[in-house]
């Protein structure tokens, strides 16, 4: 009697530590909903970027197989969140995968290589409502799982535009530093035949004229940006 119920602790013990590995390998390693490391990284990145702290209202998450170089699949979390004037907005992380079910990472650095938003959308829009309408240009993220880089905006450019291009991205350029802490928003500018002509980063517009020891003026990325567009 004594080793029967001896027994059955043992394998409820094993069951309880079980369903404990179980339990953290879902928070840290499995993709799935509940992934600490994908969350932590997606609020440490937006806190980064935009020196404030956001509110999460939800999460998201979804699987699918993708043909980019061989089979595999593509894992994303969406999370909707707010700031503290109650606009709503998305995130995404995305991690990739060998196997549908299973896969996972436990290096946290790694989730911070994936990690997008559309509050730079949100904040550029609204500051430039009056003067531009730029939801013509949007680009919807979270629709394109299988692709690795997302651009904000994609623009057509004509040897007709392209001082209105130049002009619009020197306005982009100047305001985002209002909201971000330099370099939130990626925009790609396409010829008519849909070669790509540019590719506008903060970061990478700064750098070009630091190198070329130039202020930075609006006139200086205005002359940079159309040189680029027409080079």
């Amino acid at each position: 009697m004594k080793s029967r119920k001896k027994i059955i602790i043992i394998i409820a013990g094993i069951a309880v530590c079980c369903g404990g590995i179980y339990c953290l390998l879902l928070k840290c390693f499995f993709y799935n909903k509940y992934n600490v490391h994908a969350q932590r990284a997606m609020l440490d990145t937006l806190s980064e970027k935009y020196d404030q702290e956001f509110e999460l209202l939800s999460t998201e998450f979804v699987t699918k197989e993708v043909e980019t170089k061989g089979t595999g699949y593509v894992h994303m979390w969406t999370y909707a969140l707010q700031d503290t004037q109650g606009r709503q907005f998305h995130a995404y992380v995305r991690g990739y995968g060998l196997v549908e079910k299973g896969d996972g990472n436990f290096h946290a650095p790694d989730y911070f290589s994936y990690v997008d938003d559309t509050y730079g959308q949100l904040c550029i829009e609204e500051s430039l409502d009056k003067k531009y309408d730029l939801s013509q240009y949007r680009q919807e993220k979270g629709s394109r799982l299988d692709e690795t880089n997302w651009e904000d905006y994609l623009f057509a450019c004509t040897k007709d535009n392209a001082a209105e291009t130049a002009e619009l991205l020197t306005e982009i350029y100047f305001r985002e530093t209002e909201f971000s802490n330099g370099g939130c928003l990626k925009c790609l500018v396409n010829s008519e035949e849909g070669e790509t002509l540019f590719s506008y980063y903060w970061w990478d517009i700064t750098r070009e004229l630091q190198k070329q020891e130039k202020e930075i003026t609006e006139q200086a990325v205005y002359e940079y940006i159309l040189q680029e567009l027409r080079s």
